[in-house]
């Protein structure tokens, strides 16, 4: 998918399978600190999200789903996907500035 478009509406339904799917199959959701060198010299920028991490911090706490997804978070999560419940996409947003497509969405059994 290029990134300077906004995704089909078909994309968007693959996307949105996809997820559920990883939910559904209890992926195990691997929580550990690292530091923040470590970190990025690992993963790169893929560990941030939307807000940048202050120059002072220097221990992440890192948050992987193997094969999925990773990133730095400062807040307890759940132990495997499953946990979650089902997903519905809310929306989009093309983030120029990091080429990012965002991707908001609800849970639905909450």
């Amino acid at each position: 998918m290029q990134a300077e478009r906004k995704p089909t509406g078909e994309e968007l339904r693959r996307i949105e399978e996809e997820a559920n799917a990883v939910i559904r199959e209890g992926a195990e959701v691997l929580e550990f600190e690292m530091e923040k060198e470590e970190a990025e010299k690992h993963f790169g920028d893929a560990i941030y999200d939307l807000f940048p991490v202050p120059n002072e911090v220097s221990l992440l706490r890192i948050v992987r789903i193997p094969d999925w997804n990773v990133n730095c978070c400062g807040e307890k999560h759940v132990e495997n996907t499953s946990e979650i419940g089902e997903i519905r996409l809310e929306g989009i947003r093309f983030r120029n500035n990091k080429q990012l497509l965002e991707i908001s969405f609800r849970l639905l059994n909450q």
